[in-house]
């Protein structure tokens, strides 16, 4: 769902988790005093969903609450969970059907927060073209290759009355110069990833199919996730991370310029330009609260909607209870 740049390689993950180092230089005098806490993303590389962090680190929320929390990014996005399996992470960035998968595979993971609250994935063109889910027959649909797409195109095939033959998956390390030369008719991704990267390239806002016209459950995308083993011997760092984070989200959502400056100067190597970090951050703003204004809250909802929805679609055998997969006891 996320661009990939050259730079974005493992080593460009190193020179990215370097400039987090440089980022946390100012409260070395007071290190020996603060928790470390190792935050593994959910991609090789820094975007700008990673903003309430960086704010967290940059606005001293962090500090604030008694921690110094460093960075680390994955070689590839389905390693996250094992990073903190093996216990190289403390608290991962995940998505919601890689929890379900991670669950399904015995991975002592759970999930601690939401991230998003809704489910704003779904199926973009270049502005002008005709997209419908009855002219996806025949077409060429970029896919990401990570496990939340591999989820949910059998639900856009399914509502399509299409088989998974009637289309051709086109794999890539970047979609929008594929979708510009035509190499692909339409691409997969959310909102906030897809809209700023057409947007950029064709000065015009992209035709999209999102959500439930998509034929997708509607669930979170992201959560912040943690081992058993860490939330036993840890709630008090996992406790303070989501405070921090939740005092960081609420003023990254409000002073959205100086936060976008923030990611801008921890990341200048990222390979996202001010604008599509400016309207990607823009855009994942409304999907940070529930329709009550709350942040993080989990429900048994959501996670029987999403296990019974991959369980229809054979990415899971079973689906267990909800608190299996998520717990809100250590939310702010």
């Amino acid at each position: 769902m996320k661009r990939n740049f050259l730079s974005l390689s493992v080593a460009g993950a190193v020179l990215a988790l370097s400039s987090v180092t440089v980022l946390s230089a100012g409260s070395i005098a007071s290190a020996s005093t603060l928790t470390a806490v190792k935050f593994v993303y959910d991609f090789p590389g820094p975007d700008m969903e990673i903003i309430p962090v960086v704010v967290a680190q940059k606005e001293g929320f962090f500090k604030a609450n008694g921690l110094n929390v460093s960075v680390e990014f994955p070689p590839s996005t389905s390693l996250t969970t094992q990073l903190l399996t093996t216990g190289s992470g403390d608290i991962g960035f995940i998505t919601t059907s890689d929890m379900a998968v991670a669950v399904e595979a015995k991975a002592p993971v759970i999930s601690v927060a939401n991230y998003s609250m809704t489910n704003n994935w779904g199926l973009f063109a270049k502005p002008g073209s005709t997209l419908t889910l009855a002219s996806l027959k025949g077409k060429k649909i970029f896919s990401w290759g990570d496990t939340w797409t591999n989820a949910m195109i059998p639900f856009v095939l399914k509502k399509a009355h299409l088989k998974a033959s009637d289309i051709t998956i086109v794999t890539g390390a970047n979609d929008t110069p594929l979708l510009m030369n035509g190499t692909i008719n339409f691409t997969t991704s959310t909102t906030n990833y897809a809209i700023p990267g057409i947007t950029e390239a064709t000065k015009s806002a992209p035709v999209g199919i999102v959500g439930a016209a998509a034929g997708v459950p509607n669930v979170p995308v992201w959560v912040y996730a943690v081992t058993h083993n860490y939330a036993n011997q840890h709630g008090k760092n996992v406790r303070a991370f989501l405070k921090a984070i939740k005092a960081a989200t609420i003023w990254a959502s409000s002073h959205q310029t100086k936060a976008v400056a923030d990611f801008m100067a921890a990341y200048p190597k990222s390979g996202y330009s001010k604008f599509y970090s400016t309207k990607g951050w823009a855009l994942t703003v409304p999907l940070l609260t529930n329709s009550a204004g709350k942040y993080f809250v989990q429900t048994n909802k959501q996670w029987t909607t999403l296990a019974t929805a991959l369980k229809s679609v054979k990415l899971i055998k079973s689906v267990p209870a909800p608190s299996t997969y998520y717990t809100n006891k250590f939310l702010p």
